[in-house]
């Protein structure tokens, strides 16, 4: 059976300063900005809205050395018109319906977390630790840890398995 799907694409997350979100995804995590929108001019039925047409600025961003045909970007978009909802934020508990939590890999999680840690509005959750994971025909460890980004976005970050 083909697959219908090939490839995820990529996921948003919206923002309420598209320009301090990009410094926290670029300059600790270490995104690239591939390109970037402005326009009055987006298709708000696309989007979801009831509106035709919506106003917005996004980042499309990739992990450094990424190649655009095979990874997963991430949109950062902070609608301009109707403007982004500053509410309660993200979902407070994980077991709601939809997109709750992103992971990411990294090379070393400890000091990913110690340049984490350190940025202003970043919530740590969970500081590192190993977790077993059971397969059937082995078991690895990992090590993850949990934060919330200045926007409160849940993530976790781990290594390849020790």
């Amino acid at each position: 059976m083909n697959a219908l799907v090939k490839k995820f694409l990529h996921v948003c997350i919206t923002v309420p300063n598209l320009d301090q979100a990009l410094k926290f995804y670029r300059d600790v995590l270490g995104f690239v900005s591939t390109f970037e929108t402005r326009t009055d001019k987006a298709d708000g039925k696309l989007l979801g809205f009831e509106a035709e047409e919506i106003g917005l600025y996004a980042h499309h961003i990739l992990t450094v050395g990424a190649d655009p045909k095979h990874a997963t970007e991430i949109n950062l978009i902070e609608y301009t018109n109707p403007t982004t909802i500053v509410g309660e934020g993200p979902y407070e508990l994980m077991n709601h319906v939809g997109i709750t939590r992103l992971a990411f890999l990294v090379e070393d999680v400890r000091a990913a977390f110690e340049k984490i840690r350190v940025y202003e509005g970043v919530e740590i959750v969970c500081e590192p630790k190993d977790i077993v994971i059971r397969k059937p025909d082995q078991s690895v460890t990992m090590t993850w840890f949990s934060f919330k980004d200045p926007y409160g976005v849940f993530i976790t970050i781990t290594q390849p398995p020790k």
